[in-house]
């Protein structure tokens, strides 16, 4: 009988169970690189590039600073070796900060620290506070700003609760260079309201106090709306489910996937059928002047053929028999972008979910109070100048 499977079997078994040994690090070097020098630091808002020239080590891994805040906690900032910098960010103050610089190698043996100090110039999110502006709009609170860094910031609107306790009512996110944003859902009336900053470090600004009435915002009666043709509104598709009407007929798609086949309501919409390169438009009548606040309009397709991607909206109180645009005042333009930036039917979620959303946008408060409406598009996904969409809802006052 040959024994040779059996052995080789028990060899196998054996093997496997040895003792499996703790993971260490690759290299089990001692030795520590040697440590940066030419230090230069140049201030930055809220931080600092840090330029060095490297060690010739060559067991140098990374470069890492440590810096201690004023509240205790260690930030820490690390650059491999193939640069000779690393920047430093998230520092809430001007105060002068000690920076700690080590060369690591491939065990994490750290050098001596090269430590040297600096002083950060004013953090974004301070710079961003001093330049808030509070204001009453429709149906909440407004706000300016300026952000001169760029800085995604988080900004809390805080003020009484339903039980009249100082709580959290909203937030949003001001990353634009000049921008603002708008906090709804408020009572139109008077109440102190407060505004605080917040980066994505953790360091918060005081809070902006001020008194402010809302002003009194609803959506807009659609049962009043009536399409009102004029001589020279462009033609439509020739199809059962395209007309004016269905600009506002409460029926939009909820469902990304399958927008067209009426799982979302979205037979019907409104497409004109120019096929040219010129603008097109339609007109409606709100059945009562307003005083307009905002719009949203959800579309039939997903940035692609007649959607909508750059298109105005126009107000008139007295159109002319003709047609013609000089009765009508220009209230809001919109371009309607794709998240992603992703080319032709090809998405992911954050397309979904801004065009479910729907293009939104707030009308100027100073804007006159109108009856009829034209959406006018300027250019579709397609290139061209004809329109599509599924719905428009307006907000704002009637008169």
């Amino acid at each position: 009988m040959k024994k040779f499977p059996i052995i080789i079997l028990l060899g196998t078994l054996l093997f496997s169970c040895k003792e499996e040994k703790p993971l260490s690090p690759m290299l089990a070097d001692a030795n520590p690189p040697g440590q940066v020098s030419n230090v230069d630091i140049k201030p930055e808002p809220g931080g600092a590039t840090i330029s060095y020239v490297l060690p010739k080590s060559q067991n140098l891994s990374y470069i890492v600073a440590e810096i201690k805040t004023p509240d205790g906690r260690l930030r820490t900032y690390k650059s491999s070796f193939y640069t000779n910098q690393l920047r430093v960010e998230g520092l809430g103050d001007e105060s002068e900060y000690e920076v700690r610089i080590y060369s690591v190698n491939g065990a994490e043996v750290r050098s001596e620290p090269v430590v040297k100090k600096f002083t950060p110039t004013e953090p974004p999110y301070l710079k961003v506070f001093k330049s808030l502006n509070m204001f009453g709009t429709f149906g909440g609170v407004g706000v300016t700003y300026l952000n001169p860094d760029n800085q995604s910031l988080q900004a809390i609107l805080i003020g009484p609760d339903s039980l009249g306790r100082i709580a959290q009512l909203n937030a949003a996110t001001l990353d634009q260079e000049e921008g603002n944003a708008t906090f709804r859902g408020l009572k139109d009336e008077e109440t102190v309201f407060g505004m605080y900053l917040e980066d994505r470090w953790g360091n918060r600004s005081d809070t902006l106090f001020a008194s402010i009435t809302p002003l009194f915002e609803k959506t807009l009666d659609k049962s009043k709306f009536r399409t009102y043709k004029m001589p020279n509104d462009p033609i439509l598709v020739i199809e059962w489910n395209v007309a004016v009407a269905f600009a506002f007929d409460g029926k939009w798609s909820s469902v990304w996937a399958s927008p067209y086949d009426g799982n979302g309501n979205n037979w019907q919409n409104v497409s004109t059928n120019t096929k040219g390169l010129d603008p097109t438009w339609i007109t409606f009548d709100m059945g009562a002047q307003s005083k307009l606040s905002r719009f949203r309009i959800n579309h039939y397709y997903r940035y692609s053929n007649r959607g909508m991607k750059k298109y105005e909206i126009w107000g008139s109180n007295n159109p002319t028999p003709d047609g013609s645009w000089d009765s009508w005042t220009k209230l809001v333009d919109y371009e309607q972008k794709k998240p992603s930036g992703l080319p032709d039917e090809v998405f992911n979620d954050a397309d979904a979910t801004a065009w479910l959303l729907g293009d939104q946008k707030d009308f100027p408060l100073d804007a006159p109070a109108v009856r009829y409406i034209r959406v006018r598009c300027l250019e579709n996904w397609m290139g061209t100048g004809d329109l599509s969409f599924s719905e428009i809802t307006l907000f704002g006052q009637p008169m």
